[in-house]
């Protein structure tokens, strides 16, 4: 349950006490006085609370005034103003954050949703690599059966024109006794000129 909120609620009081005692206080027309006669609007002239007037039925007080007739201090009614002006740039940003929250609640879904596809592209693309490795794994262990299978000679002449990225992997996985039966007929790789 929301409480209503009381400044505005005593701000609108205020106001509204003003507005009947400015009702109550508006001048008469006085007979005899050429500037606020039957059916003339003018400007009475000199001090009182009806300095301000507009006409017999509009006046605007001074804050002096209208914290008088409210009952508190000048400073009281210039404190409870600006807490009013408070709470209207509160609420006005309450409503702000209420029409940003279903736009990030929805951006976050979207970045939520981009998350789970990056995810699943991260899955997929690991598990082709997972294939990779195991494909050249299976090539190498063929490799490796071939030329142990060989003639040590035979061998070396084919393994004397492979690249060092596959000859290091089959020469790894090669046993030692095979392997040093193609080594010593194997040629040094000719220097690049």
């Amino acid at each position: 349950m929301k409480m209503p909120r009381i400044l505005p609620l005593i701000a609108i009081a205020v106001g509204g006490i003003v507005a009947v005692r400015a009702v109550g206080l508006a001048p008469r027309p006085v007979p005899g006085r050429p500037g606020l006669g039957p059916g003339r609007r003018g400007r009475r002239r000199g001090r009182g609370p009806a300095d301000h007037c507009l006409g017999p039925a509009v006046c605007a007080l001074s804050e002096e005034q209208l914290a008088e007739q409210a009952g508190i201090s000048p400073a009281e009614l210039r404190i409870i103003q600006s807490l009013s002006a408070r709470r209207d740039q509160l609420d006005a940003r309450d409503t702000d954050f209420a029409t940003m929250l279903p736009l990030m609640a929805a951006a976050e879904l979207k970045l939520d949703e981009r998350i789970a596809e990056l995810n699943a592209i991260k899955a997929e693309l690991e598990g082709m690599l997972g294939q990779a490795d195991e494909r050249e794994e299976a090539e190498v262990n063929r490799l490796v059966q071939v030329y142990q299978a060989m003639r040590p000679r035979e061998a070396a002449a084919v393994f004397n024109t492979l690249a060092d990225s596959v000859r290091l992997p089959v020469a790894q996985a090669m046993r030692p006794r095979a392997l040093a039966a193609i080594r010593p007929r194997c040629r040094p790789p000719r220097p690049a000129s």
